[in-house]
Order: structure tokens, then sequence, then C-alpha cells
């Protein structure tokens, strides 16, 4: 601020008023003071300035805290609140935050009369350069945003496009912890039941788990997976598909109950997202907390570095699964309970 002040030929403390866009700073001199700060490379360290805020409060005043922001970009812009697993993500998230001295504020993109620019000026005059972006809407994969000033971490790995770090749930390993679990109940002809849009987005990180974790077996063992385009297309074609390749287990992308039940009953069942220990379907239990509090970390320390922008090589932080036993796949030439078959 002092170099500031010297180039602008300015005192220090006009330049913090400038700074603030305080109305007591003439516009053409606070214009002279942004440029020199601009040639300069100054800009404010919003954990400084929050220390300093909490410094100059009132001993009754409750502290001051610097602040994240949770980016969404659904429509309406309250739509992820119906996904439990994004619930879970910002819960998590701001758990986290609030454990290392910061608070989450959550920002949406699709907000009345929001946009991207508005967005981002709102972000920097309240003094937020951190952003955890949650999981894209559908199968969007590019946010409209510029991430120039702020230090960015996506949950999940939905964002492509800026290229942005991420943290993720390991799915080409879970997928394999699952193949490996379902093979020690006996199983021995296991498919993979998964849409081609899903599998997209997740970047084919399940569906290349699947194909390694077969070159375990000899080719007469190994379907080839079920992949039409979109959930609404596998329904009509699992049986058929289970019957030709005379399949006795299926490792299912989500936890599809509805869809899951149409198997014959001799079939083991598994999903790749179940919700927890004790679930009455077997299969991989994603640790969506975990992902959420390693995000919240990752971009505290970004912040703390003062890391910003889009990165040419983006860091991919994944967080493994745990198998979790349950009734839909009972081993080997044993049925399913009823609770799993259609009336």
């Amino acid at each position: 601020m002092r170099e500031v002040a010297e180039r602008a030929g300015v005192s220090r403390s006009a330049v913090s008023l400038a700074l603030q866009q305080h109305p007591s700073i003439p516009v053409a001199t606070r214009e002279r003071i942004h440029a020199a700060a601009a040639e300069l490379g100054y800009r404010k360290n919003p954990l400084v300035a929050a220390l300093m805020r909490s410094r100059r409060a009132p001993a009754t005043a409750t502290p001051v805290r610097a602040t994240l922001a949770y980016l969404t970009a659904d429509a309406p812009n309250d739509a992820w609140r119906d996904a439990a697993t994004l619930r879970s993500f910002y819960t998590s998230s701001a758990a986290r935050a609030d454990q290392r001295g910061f608070r989450l504020d959550e920002f949406s993109l699709t907000g009345p009369r929001m946009n991207p620019k508005r967005l981002a000026g709102l972000l920097k005059a309240r003094g937020i350069h951190g952003l955890l972006v949650a999981p894209l809407p559908g199968q969007r994969s590019s946010l409209d945003f510029d991430f120039t000033d702020f230090a960015v971490v996506g949950l999940g790995t939905s964002v492509k496009d800026p290229v942005i770090d991420r943290v993720a749930d390991d799915h080409y390993r879970n997928l394999q912890l699952a193949f490996e679990n379902t093979q020690a109940l006996g199983y021995r002809r296991i498919g993979l039941a998964l849409p081609g849009n899903v599998s997209r987005r997740l970047e084919h990180r399940w569906w290349s788990g699947f194909l390694v974790a077969q070159q375990s077996l000899p080719p007469s063992q190994r379907p080839p997976a079920l992949m039409p385009e979109t959930r609404d297309e596998l329904p009509p074609q699992l049986n058929a598909w289970i019957a030709r390749h005379r399949i006795d287990a299926v490792i299912f992308a989500l936890r599809d109950q509805e869809l899951m039940s149409r198997a014959p009953r001799h079939v083991g069942l598994v999903s790749l997202s179940v919700h927890g220990a004790g679930d009455a379907i077997a299969g991989i239990r994603q640790d969506v907390a975990q992902v959420a509090a390693d995000a919240a970390d990752l971009l505290i320390e970004k912040v703390q570095r003062w890391e910003t922008g889009a990165h040419r090589s983006p860091r991919l932080q994944l967080v493994q699964g745990a198998w979790s036993g349950g009734m839909s796949a009972p081993g080997a030439g044993l049925p399913r309970q009823s609770l799993l078959t259609l009336p």
C-alpha cells in the first residue's frame, strides 16, 4: 500500500479508502489509485482483511471470519437441495470450513437478475476470493465464469471447462472394489449396466475400471457392458442382455431400485452408489463427506497461497469408497430377497 501511495501521490489512508470505493475519495483520485495498484500488481489479501476487520471490531461483536463461496448453477437456483448427495456436499464442506476458521456462503449463478459478471463483482466487493463449485446440473460440463481473480476447487468431475482443480470419488477404484467383492461372493459372469451420458460425465472412469477388472478373467467370462445413451433405455434391454451373456451378477451405476428389480431373482445386484452401511442393496458406499471436506481443505490452502485462476496442469484428488454387503447380492446360486422383485 505504501508503494501504491507513492506511485499515485497520495497517503496510505487514501489508498485504503479508495480500494474500498469510499465516497470520501474523489472519483478521479480513486481511478488513479486503482490504476497504480494494477500496475504494481497489488491485490487485497482476504485473510488479512478479515483479520483487520476483526481487530477493529468492538469486543462484543461477533468475530469476523474470511468467507468462501459455494457456487451453484442449478435452475431453479435451489434445485440442488432435492438431492441428498448434493446437500451432503454443502453441509460437509461448510462444517470443514468452519473448523478451519472460515464460513461458507451459498451463491447461485441462476438467481434473480444474476449473471457471471455481476456475481464476480459481488464476490470481490465482499472480499471473497475462494470458490467451491458444486457439481453442475444435468449433462453440463462447462461454466461461464471468469476465475482469474479467484482460488477455485470443483466438487466432483463435472466441470471440465474452464480447467480447474477438482476433488471427487475414485470411480475407477470403486468399480474394481465392487468387482472384486462380487467375485468373492462366488459370481463369475459379472456385467456392468451404465448409461452412456453418465459414463461420459465421469470421464469413463467406471467403465475403465470394469474393463481392467475383466482382464483377470478368460475372454469367455468378459460380457460387454450394457451402455445405452440414457437411463430410460436400460429397462427394455436389461433382461435380454443378461440372458444373452448368461450374466449372474450386474453392477449398476446408480442405486436405482426400480431398474434393478427387473433382473431375474437368481442374478446378484450391486450398486456403485449405496446409501450406507446396512443398506439392503450391496455395493460401494461413496464417502461424500470426505470428498467435501478434502475439497474445502484444498480450497483453503489455495486461498492461503493466493493461488488463483484456472490451471494448465489441474489436480484431480480422489477419495476411495468402501464395500457394503447387502441382501441384493446374497451369493452365487442364492435367490435375492423378494424386496427387490417386481410384483
